[in-house]
């Protein structure tokens, strides 16, 4: 259980360190350590995590023949993993690779955040522990999608549609966030849904099979997620939050309508939650909503403190609140047996 609480503390103590006015640590060495710090947990570690074994059997079984990997459908994943096998690597380097992905598209995303330590704290204890520990295909996506919103946020509708295409051949799952970025594209609507057509058609037909898959699985009577409640409600959170006090947030037009849209999409998968309970679709939709808790808290104490005091006590009080969520999941969840105690992957 230590390790988690020190990768934790890591950003938890840049987070308080972090000035208001300068946001110096970010320019130093120190958060591209504590990056690499998260990367080397994420992708050295060892039979972490419920999807372990699955993975390891899939990275087991697929053959030599490229054209063979494709076959098993998120062409991304499975021709990475035909390339780790064709280096002679082991299950680590696969790990590894995908662990890079995701953190490099949350560091890009939270550097762009008033407090990044702050941003990265908030992802620690879900998305990085029991995301991208353990649903290794998705959390790559997930990576992909934050570059892609760290691009929106530079107003690139182009490079944006290129990491979501990305993080589609991982997850087709991860086109969804098409319509709800590239609506929000507020300088040329017209052109934003020009793109997203050119987009969108190919790749559906490119991962519909994909998409078959999805739903013969998400929708099985014995397939259900546990806790898609409180998943739904750590998103509900800052969703409301940012609907009250958006007018606090130093963004651009285009950022509100974005983060705008991530709050009603947060607060509809409460209703949509309330007629279907414990959906595993819904709540795989759940997972491309929390970059908005990364974004509201990333942002919340510079949107309503004047000073360096109001600011740390707004900090602490997001802290206290991270950890409290990651104490309970260590030690009350029923996934907790997959993740304690941390383990390294043996390379000798």
């Amino acid at each position: 259980m230590l390790p988690y609480w020190v990768l934790f503390g890591i950003f938890a103590l840049g987070a308080i360190a972090h000035r208001r006015e300068s946001g110096s640590l970010v320019s130093t060495p120190l958060f591209a350590l504590a990056a690499l710090l998260m990367m080397a947990m994420i992708g050295l570690r060892f039979e972490i995590g419920p999807d372990w074994q699955a993975y390891l059997i899939i990275f087991e079984r697929l053959g030599q023949k490229f054209l063979a990997a494709l076959e098993y459908g998120d062409p991304g994943f499975y021709s990475l993993i035909w390339l780790v096998k064709a280096l002679g690597l082991d299950f680590w380097a696969l790990n590894l690779v995908c662990a890079a992905i995701f953190t490099l598209g949350l560091a890009a995303f939270a550097k762009r955040q008033q407090n990044p330590w702050l941003a990265i704290a908030v992802a620690v204890p879900y998305l990085v522990i029991v995301i991208a520990m353990s649903a290794m295909r998705q959390a790559t996506a997930i990576g992909f999608i934050l570059m892609g919103l760290a691009a929106f946020a530079d107003k690139s509708l182009y490079r944006f549609l290129f990491w979501i295409f990305f993080a589609s051949l991982f997850h087709a799952s991860a086109l969804i966030m098409l319509p709800i970025v590239g609506l929000s594209y507020t300088r040329n609507r017209f052109q934003s849904v020009l793109l997203l057509c050119v987009v969108a058609l190919p790749a559906y037909y490119l991962l519909a099979a994909n998409f078959e898959v999805y739903i013969e699985r998400y929708t099985a009577k014995n397939m259900a997620s546990e806790g898609t409640a409180y998943r739904i409600a750590m998103n509900a959170l800052p969703a409301v939050i940012f609907l009250f006090l958006k007018h606090k947030f130093a963004a651009e037009p285009h950022q509100k309508t974005l983060w705008t849209n991530f709050a009603l999409g947060a607060v509809a998968c409460i209703f949509v939650a309330i007629a279907f309970p414990e959906s595993t679709a819904l709540d795989r939709v759940v997972l491309y909503v929390i970059p908005l808790q990364i974004y509201v808290f990333g942002n919340l104490p510079a949107a309503l403190s004047t000073n360096q005091k109001d600011h740390l006590v707004l900090v602490l009080a997001i802290i206290l609140y991270l950890a409290m969520i990651l104490m309970v999941y260590l030690s009350f969840s029923l996934h907790r047996r997959f993740y304690i105690p941390y383990q390294l992957y043996p390379l000798s």
